[in-house]
């Protein structure tokens, strides 16, 4: 049997209290907040989707910024504000271009496989031009679109661990569970 020289001793202490610190400094969460999950979509999704035939009834849609707010509209839902620019046709009529306002909400769910945070039972919750409610014959054109971009919303993820990261990928490895908690997803060990 091989004997554990004074460097190896010091080297498993050293790894034995850098556990032990991580498990006692709060190492049993990781918060996610809004201004982190706008950053992860903005890096990681696009959102541009067109719907109908060109010269007869077209839209095109543009997600021109985003901003994510958590637990402020409901307790348990992550909102999604998109700024779009969205490009109109009916029939022969001139192209119009709109700067239009949506907002999704949904619910967050964690995937402990993969580490990463989907949005799941997603509602529109606002579709406004500057404010305004659009007409009914450009909202049924758009509204296809819209909520081609709440698919994409519902299949990628809006946030994932990273597993380089020594703390995010102990949470990743532990099975948590996910809350909003001050704003924020709190992925945690224990309820």
């Amino acid at each position: 049997m091989k004997r554990m020289t004074l460097p190896n001793v010091k080297w498993l202490y050293t790894l034995l209290g850098l556990l032990l610190a991580l498990g006692l400094s709060g190492c049993t969460s990781y918060s996610v907040t809004e201004q982190e999950m706008t950053d992860y979509l903005h890096d990681n999704v696009s959102f541009n989707q067109s719907v109908g035939i060109e010269n007869v009834m077209y839209a095109q849609v543009s997600v021109t910024d985003l901003a994510v707010k958590i637990g402020r509209t409901d307790a348990d839902r992550v909102a999604v504000h998109a700024n779009t620019l969205a490009k109109i046709q009916l029939f022969n009529a001139q192209k119009q271009q709109l700067d239009l306002d949506i907002e999704f909400s949904a619910i967050p769910r964690y995937d402990a496989k993969t580490g990463e945070v989907y949005l799941q039972s997603i509602r529109l919750e606002e579709l406004t031009e500057n404010g305004t409610p659009l007409a009914a014959d450009i909202k049924r054109l758009i509204k296809p679109a819209v909520a081609m971009i709440g698919y994409g919303l519902s299949q990628n993820p809006v946030y994932q661990l990273d597993s380089n990261v020594l703390q995010e990928a102990l949470i990743k490895s532990a099975q948590p569970n996910l809350v909003i908690r001050d704003n924020k997803l709190v992925i945690e060990l224990f309820d």
